[in-house]
């Protein structure tokens, strides 16, 4: 026969209807591990609960309760939580004992140094230049377009040395009308977050983005009493990069003028450089031996991070910038302009029929006054795609050693030197062989 509901045990109804027993022997505590039990000696006595409706609060410890504690965070604790400096010093003064004395001076916790610092941003674009050579490049810079120049930051510690180049530099940037502020070791972790962590030698200069003109293609060259250079096809860009990067389409050639010395542009284009290292070494290398522009694919080469500004040591800021999508369109038409396109290729044995002109650096003789010419540069690995490479009028190499065992390539940087030595370095037209002088004939003798 079924029991009644007064004597059957409830099971996991707690919450619903709490439950009474209906006989003193049946009202004992059962044991689990939510409710103390009194009776269990071999077990010390644990924090009691109530059933509230489904949930379990703990009950109020008496002071004598101290000698285990549970907690969801801690798990079990030997001894009570000790009370704090401030209660003890009170405890003490209520009993006649002497205070503890407690600090006055505040001191910056741990806690403090880790917590995250914030930048100070003019505008949302803004760029932080930093270390010696690209700041002194910003403000110096005479391109156009050129940066805008919002803050310059100098550190001012108790261990500063080169306080004459800190005075040459707020000079200049007074001169630019660019706000100097000096700033102390509270700074120190604002201005590590500022250059990435990077040595930054104590400078930090605010700055809008580089100026990065997209181009479609290159124009045909044009040379007038008023102006030499070429024309740019531009491509779309929206009222802010045009703030940025300027809308003139037409780049001035100052050797096409009267008092040059003739030479054509020369303009790279840079497909797929990935490494920023070697990106800002490329631009260096040309900046220094005097290419007029650097065309770079947008879509896979590495951008302009603060990396490539500090390889490139300040000549980003006076080198002329192209970004280019589509590549492949930009060489057919610059080609159709009048540029001869070259192409940077390993040396090689195995051609085609098919294949462009080849020759060598040491073959190269004076391109640049016949006509301007664009050098294609590929990848650290690969190499020039072919779709490029097969657009090309020449492939240019450069001839080792021969030597087996040996390297067989360049990095990407130091071949553009090479190259671009190549173009800008004037050559004496290689003589013709001169023709051997005919022997004398001398008379047959008549032997009989």
């Amino acid at each position: 026969m079924r029991e009644s509901r007064d004597t059957q045990e409830p099971r996991g109804s707690w919450g619903r209807e709490q439950w009474k027993p209906s006989s003193a022997q049946e009202s004992a505590p059962a044991r689990s591990s939510f409710r103390s039990n009194s009776d269990d000696q071999s077990f010390p006595l644990r924090k009691s609960f109530r059933i509230d409706r489904g949930g379990f609060a703990p009950v109020a410890r008496t002071s004598q309760d101290n000698d285990f504690s549970f907690s969801a965070k801690k798990g079990f604790e030997a001894e009570r939580r000790r009370p704090t400096l401030a209660a003890r010093a009170q405890d003490s003064e209520s009993a006649g004992a002497e205070a503890v004395p407690q600090k006055t001076k505040p001191t910056l916790s741990i806690m403090d140094k880790r917590m995250p610092v914030t930048i100070p941003y003019t505008t949302p674009a803004s760029e932080f230049l930093y270390g010696t050579s690209v700041v002194e490049a910003a403000l110096n810079s005479r391109a156009n377009p050129r940066r805008t120049l919002y803050k310059f930051y100098i550190y001012r510690g108790a261990n500063r040395e080169n306080e004459e180049q800190d005075r040459t530099l707020a000079k200049l940037a007074r001169k630019q009308d660019v706000p100097v502020e000096y700033v102390t070791d509270d700074w120190l972790r604002r201005m590590d977050k500022m250059s990435a962590g990077r040595p930054h030698n104590g400078y930090i200069l605010e700055a809008s983005p580089l100026p990065k003109l997209p181009v479609l293609s290159l124009g045909e060259l044009s040379v007038t009493d008023e102006k030499q250079g070429f024309k740019l096809v531009l491509g779309h860009q929206s009222r802010e990069e045009a703030n940025v990067n300027g809308t003139s389409d037409f780049v001035h050639v100052g050797s096409l003028a009267k008092s040059g010395d003739g030479r054509k542009p020369f303009v790279l284009l840079l497909d797929s450089i990935l490494d920023p290292g070697n990106l800002g070494g490329i631009i260096r290398t040309a900046a220094f031996l005097g290419v007029t522009a650097i065309a770079i694919s947008s879509r896979n080469s590495a951008g302009f991070s603060p990396v490539v500004l500090k390889a490139s040591a300040g000549a980003c800021e006076n080198v002329r910038l192209f970004t280019v999508d589509t590549p492949a369109g930009f060489v057919a038409d610059s080609k159709a302009a009048g540029w001869k396109i070259y192409a940077a290729v390993a040396p090689s044995t195995n051609r085609s029929a098919n294949a462009p002109l080849a020759m060598t650096t040491d073959e190269l003789c004076n391109p640049l006054q016949e006509a301007p010419c664009i050098l294609m540069l590929g990848s650290e690995g690969a190499g020039l795609r072919w779709n490029l490479r097969s657009k090309a009028d020449v492939e240019l190499s450069i001839e080792g050693s021969g030597q087996r065992g040996l390297v067989d390539s360049m990095n990407v940087s130091v071949a553009t030197g090479v190259l671009c030595n190549a173009f800008v370095s004037k050559k004496a037209p290689a003589a013709p062989p001169a023709a051997r002088p005919e022997a004398e004939k001398k008379p047959v003798k008549d032997l009989f």
